[in-house]
């Protein structure tokens, strides 16, 4: 892709993205491999497993927005800014729904509200803007194989977003820990935002954001089993000889297969081009 069919995104969009990698660094990785140290400046008290698992989200959401930083330009943004909008809007409101387990006289509080409002109105503004601008060439509506891979990412993990919105109780009786409503509305993201991401590829995409979307559900499916059996390790809560912890960890071991499959993919088209 040349210049003239992938065109540079803004300076705000891109310092916005650019502002969210090094928050998605801090808060990713730091609640990742550095619970202790992150826990008290979060804006409500978590435990081990969602500690843990927010880490694991947050630095799979790094994936895309440092790539979207890194090429500023539309492909892969055309991806990238959709799924931030998502993340950020669902987040958004069931922050307000669940208002209650935010206390607002902490800074905290007042920090996750803006910086979320923020970059859900920055994405928001500029897929209005861009709403006419093609798609970036060459790019090819997918077909076979690549075409039922992203139909199962819609279909599959965006009705599991939708159930965790609606019914979350009974949508995540499998998982490995007790989920109140609250996470289990923050959670649907997980889902939700790859679903989108796959939606948005079926029209046609180039090999780049095949590539990202590919990455990014593969780091959402590998990085919060780790968190799991990191956490596991030392508190031994999850029940292995039940059923439920085995579903889950079948999720978002498919997750992470479809996605370095993606990138597998795409980089194979490459190759097959280049040879």
């Amino acid at each position: 892709m040349n210049n003239d069919t992938n065109p540079r995104i803004s300076n705000v969009l891109l310092g916005v993205t650019w502002l969210e990698v090094v928050i998605l660094i801090w808060a990713g990785l730091g609640l990742l491999l550095y619970p202790p140290v992150m826990a008290p400046f979060w804006p409500w008290q978590l435990a081990p497993f969602n500690l843990r698992y927010l880490g694991a989200l947050y630095t799979a959401a790094l994936v895309a927005a440092f790539l979207q930083a890194r090429s500023s330009r539309w492909s892969p943004a055309r991806l990238v800014t959709p799924m931030i909008f998502i993340f950020t809007l669902v987040v958004t409101a069931y922050s307000f729904v669940h208002l209650d387990r935010f206390d607002l006289h902490r800074p905290e509080a007042w920090i996750w509200f803006i910086l979320y409002i923020g970059v859900c109105v920055n994405a928001g503004v500029h897929l209005w803007c861009y709403r006419a601008w093609p798609r970036p060439q060459p790019s090819a509506p997918p077909r076979g194989a690549l075409r039922a891979a992203l139909w199962g990412l819609i279909i599959t993990l965006g009705a599991y977003g939708v159930a965790l919105l609606v019914a979350p109780d009974a949508a995540s009786w499998f998982w490995p820990w007790k989920l109140d409503a609250f996470h289990a509305h923050l959670y649907s993201v997980t889902f939700l935002t790859p679903a989108l991401g796959a939606w948005l590829l079926l029209g046609g995409a180039t090999r780049n954001e095949q590539q990202t979307l590919g990455l990014t559900v593969a780091a959402w499916g590998l990085l919060p089993i780790f968190g799991l059996l990191w956490v596991d390790a030392t508190v031994k809560r999850v029940h292995w000889e039940l059923t439920g912890p085995w579903l889950w960890l079948t999720l978002f071991a498919a997750m992470a297969g479809v996605g370095l499959w993606l990138v597998a993919s795409a980089r194979q088209a490459v190759w097959e081009k280049k040879g």
